[in-house]
């Protein structure tokens, strides 16, 4: 009996035509791969649906009408599957994370994805979501390529791709217009909903970052920021050690008023600790630049910045000993100029494994970098600190001090008080690495100061959200709440003539990222223009002292 046969018939491929694969297609994409933006839609009707019932229905059609009149656009043979194919792996890797972290993917995010190394990004590599893709990619996608699309005669084709692009179009229109009052109206009101509609705003989104990137005054050469600073002679010897935390959270340091015990070195030490301060971004693309420029959040630009010098030319070009020792992700493009040393691919038994190294690593080149420079130095220590989702990674067996911890990738699988334990647990650690800062320092026989500054904050399942990189309008305080911290020796406030107490009295001020770059100056007694006293942290306490 002939194999291609079953009683008799042959077995043949099931068919479609094109306008059902388009519709099939598109339909798939606005109910199971836009569940973000429908929970997001229904919260903010309320309670009172029954009057605003016809929005969630005309949402639903507008969005189905206008992909598939895209995929019409491109329903031709060898076009057509391949295309759908892709946005269909797009749309289940976008769906993953805005499901299970409340990402949203903004220009901002696409930044940060296109300088994610490979550590990072393999720890969001997990079963979950294989599986997801597995279900909302592979599963359509098999239909897809089983499918035999039937396509007509030129004469037909032409007509009928006519009035389904025409059909759409009217229907679109039609719909906007009879409810132009009530869309526009809750669109004024909730314009933040465009960003959770899959695949069109991350779309939006990667387009702006491209241009952004790589099309935007790239032959512009780099602007000057400061080209009358100055800084007076002095002695002895000044070093300043500033270090950047990665994704800490104001809400989990114990110096913040959180119940654990998460800094308890440091709460022995004669540290300032600043309890309200904001970050300039959710996400470190965005924070790093920021935070060393001369722009303020209200007005920045990270393409701007990117292309204009800096604080750490500015130091340089005043005779500054600037050096970035990186354990992180890079500088994004801050250290370009200074002498950068990546430390997070070392091989340093007890410190580093095979993808990740502690943040003791920094403590050695530091001790290194104290004695063998004379001249006045800024150090930038950029930790890993608390980078998730594998924060257990983070910290050695010794410093686990909250368990049970969630000791996998796919945090949103373990039980909360587990994926607080391991953030916690990296806080703890942070607090470790940060005294031994300050007890190197003290050992150096100058005027000494560490400035601990966290680019941004975290979510750890609060309101369903984990991780952070939530547009800065969205994100909820976890994600932009940041501790600071500032220690120094006696010398240091003697000989910059900054009076302690006053700095103490004034810590409980509103501060944010803004501060750090004409602070910095102060510290350093640079001269410019561009220096602001109303953002200078330092500039009361010092008119204490000299008044």
């Amino acid at each position: 009996m002939n194999q291609k046969h079953f009683s008799g018939r042959p077995l043949s491929r099931p068919q479609l035509t094109w306008p059902a694969v388009t519709l099939l297609a598109s339909l798939f994409i606005v109910l199971f791969d836009n569940r973000l933006f429908w929970s997001s839609l229904f919260s903010k009707l309320g309670p009172g649906l029954s009057a605003d019932w016809p929005l969630p229905l005309l949402a639903g059609v507008i969005l189905l009408l206008l992909l598939n009149l895209v995929f019409t656009l491109v329903a031709f043979r060898w076009v057509l599957k391949p295309f759908v194919a892709i946005i269909l792996l797009l749309c289940a890797g976008i769906s993953y994370f805005a499901d299970t972290f409340g990402v949203i993917v903004d220009p901002s995010m696409i930044h940060n994805i296109l300088e994610t190394d490979v550590a990072e990004a393999s720890e969001l590599l997990t079963w979950p979501l294989v599986w997801h893709f597995v279900l909302y990619a592979g599963l359509p996608i098999s239909l897809l390529l089983l499918v035999k699309v039937r396509y007509s005669g030129w004469p037909r084709e032409v007509l009928m791709r006519g009035g389904v692009l025409i059909g759409s179009l009217v229907l679109v229109a039609g719909l906007g217009f009879a409810n132009y009052q009530k869309i526009s109206f809750f669109a004024r009101e909730h314009r933040d909903l465009r960003m959770y509609i899959n695949p069109t705003f991350a779309i939006h989104s990667l387009k702006k970052a491209i241009k952004t990137n790589y099309f935007t005054h790239t032959e512009e050469p780099l602007r000057a920021i400061a080209r009358d600073a100055t800084r007076s002679d002095h002695s002895p010897r000044k070093v300043v050690v500033l270090v950047l935390g990665e994704t800490a959270r104001a809400q989990s340091f114990s110096l913040d008023g959180y119940p654990r015990n998460t800094n308890p070195r440091l709460s022995q030490e004669a540290v300032i600790n600043f309890p309200n301060v904001a970050s300039c971004g959710t996400s470190t693309a965005e924070s790093l630049p920021c935070l060393f420029s001369p722009m303020e959040r209200n007005n920045y630009s990270r393409s701007d910045a990117l292309r204009s010098e800096n604080l750490l030319d500015i130091l340089s070009q005043t005779g500054v000993k600037v050096v970035w020792l990186d354990n992180d992700s890079g500088s994004k493009g801050v250290a370009k100029r200074v002498v950068y040393k990546d430390l997070a691919h070392q091989k340093v038994p007890q410190l580093c494994s095979s993808d990740n190294c502690f943040d003791g690593i920094l403590l050695k080149e530091l001790e290194s970098v104290l004695t063998s420079t004379t001249e006045d130095t800024f150090v930038i220590l950029h930790t890993k600190g608390s980078h998730g989702p594998s924060y257990y990674k983070r910290t050695p067996p010794e410093f686990k001090e909250f368990l049970p911890e969630c000791a996998q990738d796919d945090v949103q699988d373990c039980s909360p008080q587990e994926v607080v334990n391991a953030y916690d647990n990296t806080i703890v650690y942070t607090d470790y690495i940060l005294s031994e800062v300050i007890n190197r320092l003290k050992e150096q026989d100058l005027d000494a100061a560490m400035l601990y500054l966290s680019d941004h904050g975290e979510s750890l399942g609060e309101n369903g959200l984990y991780l952070h990189g939530l547009p800065y309008a969205l994100a909820p305080e976890e994600q932009t709440h940041v501790p600071m911290i500032f220690w120094a020796t006696e010398k240091f406030f003697t000989d910059e003539q900054i009076n302690r107490q006053a700095l103490v009295n004034a810590r409980q001020q509103s501060y944010s990222h803004d501060n750090l770059f004409h602070s910095i100056l102060d510290i350093f007694d640079i001269k410019t223009e561009l220096y602001n006293p109303e953002l200078d942290m330092f500039s009361m306490s010092r008119s204490s002292a000299r008044s």
